[in-house]
């Protein structure tokens, strides 16, 4: 409060605000004394931080009260059924707890206020025509006082009151003086309450990104405890009690079976968990089927129908529940719903909008881990590896000249697949994406498969490599100039951001952006503003960002280099391209797919590709990833001779492979098992038995070191003794 403090101690040196009133004229001198409590009230809210205005406003009713030698003032809010609901802030010698428990002040005084704007009274006897009215300030003892509306919403209105214990004569310029003062003082109150609601949706959009980025990489057998995790987080950053997870379909009433359930420990739950939503709450199903946003509380206005539901609420005390809805896949719909007990806190919808997101995160990650189950089970199906080579090398050639025509990503393991599968899911939002992975990883196939499915994919996919450009362009090249900005700005230039109007721009290498042009990319993705370099005017866009990176951008906001805000927006759906080496599989896939697209510039057809070239590319750790695959096919492309693809010493990762041997993939008359045992015996001497590191035979076999021990002890494979 040093702010606070200071600029009041500065306020206090002045002369106090005691209300001058001459005995004949009972008028408000408002020449000085007005305009001075005027500018000090505004000099003390203005410099006040958002964690100051509460204070602030305490001392600004205090100097009100003094200047109208008031008892109490205060800032209210009143239902249109004359209810108090919520005294904001009060000064003076009653407590906030003496107005809540009076008589109410009754519909017909909040109707004239409403219908005046005002309400002045000398004494009680002015209220005799709002006798409900005339019994609450009585037992509040405001003998006289000023009511001043400051807006209505519809079904409650907010004031400015100012009291006094004894009955005193109004000056005329009671309702003008306080109706100014009013202003001011919401005016700040609003402030705070706009500056505490961009904290809180920042603060959940911080929450969601890490959520996504733990949920991304999880092992399938731990999903289900991340996503508790979620959303108990969820529950603590929004301010709830209550937190649960429902994906249902819309024939299908069985599925209205709550998925996940968090609640605080004081709530005796659980609550929705394991039952059926269809048979104990019909009514909340039939809303639920509407895929609107449904907010149920616990009061008279409570639909009739609903018997069920309001029971329920009242049970566990729930004044407040918000169910958000959000689109899942296959043909599946969702929820997310938050719920208070005993209190009824303003979600607002920013914030509530972001938990659709997160249900379609939430909904991901539970598709993968079935995707992940059903791949584990299917690692138990592998057919017979007789003449799998001949065999693989033409269904290859098949599948290439099918995905040849989409011109994307390639390839059929599990890593590359989900990757595909999570830019499908964000491509339909227009969130902020992500990409995180090593170069030459297909980064930017990713960031054009995100826009080619989305809305936008009618206008424009600009691309900025922000490490290609000087620093002293940059700024330049996103935002644009106007003519004579700086030297050499001949003529007028539009920036990157305008040329992608209604698309996406697609920023890579972000983690090379120069720490001036950070904060000015942040404004864009918050406000949607920027000003060309050499021009005042403020300019708006409507585009879909996507980052990508090879760097490690949370190193570097330690190091300073990168801000964390940006890292927090920029991240709201982060996906990781995999490295080459983590999905060896597709090696075989992109190989074929290569060859095919180089054949016709270089004028030579291959149909087949040695066993010993295949198991070199399987073998090698590609630090240039699909990029490096590439421009090593077509340099053997050029070396080999037609049909057969072959790859000598040349190649770095030749020497690697050359002991191992491929006969495991040649043999007749074996089981799976016998194959599968002779292979790995065979590489683990080609390796003198050493498993793990570089160059052992897990690198090799492009398996994990825990796995090859375990089919190792599965097979009964034992180094042999001397």
């Amino acid at each position: 409060m040093d702010g606070i403090s200071a600029i009041a101690d500065a306020i206090s040196s002045k002369p106090d605000y005691s209300l001058k009133m001459a005995k004949q004229n009972t008028r408000i001198n408002t020449d000085q004394d007005f305009l001075r409590l005027i500018n000090d009230i505004s000099m003390l809210l203005v410099g006040a931080r958002s964690s100051e205005i509460d204070d602030a406003l305490d001392q600004s009713l205090r100097m009100v009260g003094e200047f109208f030698s008031a008892s109490v003032v205060g800032l209210g809010t009143w239902s249109d059924s004359g209810e108090i609901l919520d005294t904001l802030h009060v000064w003076g010698a009653n407590p906030v707890s003496n107005y809540l428990a009076a008589i109410p002040p009754g519909e017909e005084a909040a109707t004239e206020i409403r219908r005046k704007g005002s309400v002045v009274w000398n004494c009680l006897e002015d209220l005799k025509s709002l006798p409900q009215f005339q019994k609450h300030v009585r037992q509040v003892d405001v003998m006289a006082g000023s009511i001043w509306m400051y807006r209505h919403f519809g079904s409650h209105q907010e004031h400015l009151a100012i009291g006094r214990f004894d009955p005193t004569p109004w000056p005329e310029d009671t309702l003008k003086i306080q109706s100014a003062i009013g202003s001011v003082l919401y005016n700040a109150l609003y402030r705070r309450r706009a500056e505490a609601e961009a904290e809180h949706a920042q603060r959940l959009e911080q929450a969601i990104a890490e959520i996504a980025a733990t949920l991304v990489r999880v092992r399938a057998e731990d999903v289900d405890a991340e996503i508790s995790n979620a959303l108990g987080q969820l529950g603590e950053v929004a301010d709830a009690d209550l937190c649960v997870f429902l994906r249902c379909s819309d024939s299908d009433t069985s599925t209205y079976k709550v998925n996940f359930e968090w609640t605080v420990d004081e709530v005796d739950g659980p609550i929705f968990s394991g039952l059926n939503l269809a048979d104990k709450y019909p009514w909340l199903v039939r809303q639920l089927k509407k895929k609107r946003p449904l907010r149920l509380s616990n009061s008279d206005e409570f639909a009739l129908e609903a018997t069920a539901e309001f029971e329920l609420l009242k049970r566990f005390s729930i004044q407040s529940m918000h169910w958000q809805p959000f689109d899942a896949a296959l043909g599946h719909c969702g929820y997310i719903g938050l719920a208070a007990v005993n209190r009824a806190p303003q979600w607002p919808d920013g914030i509530l909008s972001q938990l659709s997101l997160l249900g379609n995160i939430i909904a991901d990650a539970m598709d993968r881990q079935r995707t992940d189950t059903a791949l584990e089970q299917a690692l138990n199906e592998i057919r017979t590896l007789k003449d799998q080579l001949v065999a693989e090398n033409k269904t290859l050639q098949q599948e290439v000249s099918i995905l040849h025509g989409d011109h994307e990503l390639i390839g059929n393991s599990h890593a590359i697949q989900a990757t595909i599968y999570q830019a499908g899911q964000v491509a339909t939002t227009d969130s902020t994406v992500l990409l995180l992975g090593e170069t030459g990883t297909g980064k930017g196939l990713i960031a054009s498969r995100i826009h080619r499915l989305s809305k936008r994919n009618h206008h424009p996919l600009i691309t900025v490599n922000c490490a290609a450009l000087p620093r002293s362009l940059i700024e330049s090249e996103l935002f644009g100039h106007e003519k004579g900005a700086f030297t050499g700005a001949v003529t007028q230039k539009l920036g990157r951001f305008e040329l992608a109007q209604h698309g996406t721009i697609f920023l890579d290498e972000i983690g090379d952006l120069p720490t001036e042009l950070q904060a000015k990319l942040l404004r864009v993705l918050q406000e949607h503003e920027f000003e060309r370099l050499g021009s005042s005017t403020t300019r708006t866009v409507d585009v879909r960002v996507i980052a990508a990176t090879n760097r490690d951008l949370e190193q570097l906001i330690a190091q300073g280099e990168f801000r964390a805000d940006l890292y927090y927006r920029l991240s709201v759906f982060p996906i990781r391209a995999p490295a080459l080496r983590d999905r060896r599989s597709d090696i075989p896939l992109l190989a074929w797919f290569f060859i095919s697209e180089l054949q016709h510039r270089l004028g030579k057809e291959f149909n087949e590709v040695s066993a010993q070239a295949m198991a070199a590319l399987s073998a090698y750790d590609w630090p240039g990833n699909v990029r490096e695959l590439k421009n090593i096919i077509e340099r053997a492309m050029i070396l080999s001779e037609p049909p057969i693809l072959r790859i000598d010493d040349w190649f770095s990762g030749y020497s690697k492979s050359a002991n191992i041997s491929v006969l495991s993939l040649q043999r007749n008359g074996e089981t799976i098992e016998e194959v599968e045992r002779a292979h790995i015996e065979k590489v683990l001497a080609a390796c003198d038995w050493r498993i793990r590191g570089k160059d052992g035979a897990a690198e090799h076999l492009g398996l994990k070191r825990t796995t090859l021990q375990s089919r190792m002890k599965k097979l009964g494979i034992v180094r042999p003794t001397i």
